[in-house]
Parts: C-alpha cells; sequence; structure tokens
C-alpha cells in the first residue's frame, strides 16, 4: 500500500503531521487541518518517505481526531462516483476580463491550496469554476475547458 504523508510546508524541511492511504484523502486532511489551525501550510507528497522532523502534537493530534476522519471519510464517499480512485482534486477559474480577443484567462489549483483558492474566489474578475480529478491538468487541457468555456458564455451572450 502506498501512503501519502500531509506535511506542514511553512516550515523547512516540512514536518510530518500525517499519513493516508491515498492522495484524495490526504488532500482533504491537509485542508481540514489548514482550517483548525489557521496561520500554518499543509500540503501532501506522494512518496512515504516518514524521515525528518514531525510536526508539533497539537497539529498531528488534529490531523487523527475524530471530527477530521469522519470528514474525510464522509466527502470520499460523497465523491466516490466521480472519483472512484481517490485521485487529487484540481479547482480550475476562469476569468473574464471583459473585453479583447483573449479576454478569457484560466488557471487551476490543489483543493488543499486554501490561501490562493480564497484569493481566486475573491476576485471580480471570475467567471466560472470547474473540477478535476487526476494529474495536475495540462496547459493544453486547461485550454480546452477554457475554450469550452468561452463558447458557453459567447452562446448565452
Amino acid at each position: 500500500m502506498t501512503y501519502f504523508p500531509v506535511v506542514q510546508i511553512d516550515m523547512h524541511p516540512a514536518p510530518y503531521v500525517a499519513a493516508t492511504g491515498s492522495a484524495r484523502s490526504a488532500q482533504i486532511g491537509a485542508r481540514l487541518v489548514a482550517e483548525r489551525c489557521p496561520g500554518n501550510v499543509f500540503g501532501i507528497r506522494d512518496t512515504a518517505d516518514f524521515k525528518g522532523p514531525k510536526s508539533n502534537g497539537f497539529i498531528r493530534d488534529c490531523a487523527r481526531c475524530v471530527e477530521v476522519q469522519t470528514l474525510t471519510a464522509q466527502e470520499l464517499m460523497a465523491e466516490e462516483n466521480d472519483n472512484p480512485d481517490q485521485l487529487p482534486k484540481w479547482h480550475v477559474y476562469f476569468y473574464d476580463s471583459g473585453a479583447g480577443e483573449n479576454r478569457f484567462t484560466v488557471n487551476a489549483y490543489l483543493d488543499h491550496d486554501l490561501r490562493v483558492r480564497a484569493k481566486c474566489e475573491a476576485d471580480p474578475a471570475l467567471a466560472g469554476h470547474a473540477v478535476v480529478y487526476g494529474d495536475g491538468p495540462s496547459m493544453e487541457t486547461m485550454y480546452l475547458m477554457l475554450d469550452a468555456f468561452a463558447a458557453r458564455q459567447e452562446a448565452t451572450a
């Protein structure tokens, strides 16, 4: 079984917090711990390398608490049909500058990247949002999604 560690990425070297059995459950855990421990930034790794320092006990206990474990399981079950392999979740954001030939732009961020996602969702130019499961979407994939989004916007205008 491959383990996916949650690490505290706002410190160097990144201290170990917890490990789970799938990339998506690690991602959900990182997001939930970040919500409960504001001011800290958490990420995931795709290797089972548990060498190095451990995060403080409060953060590790938070990651293992019943609430975080229950919410992680509930979210995995809710996504079961869309993401049966429990792959990482990416949020794709579409922006509309309002004028010009290249008025639409696109960006993608991981689900547990709360700070960046909050900035994206607060951007007044935000025109749309999509979710993708798997490896990070390639530029080609994002531009195909952007073309489809732009076509829908043009059709409804």
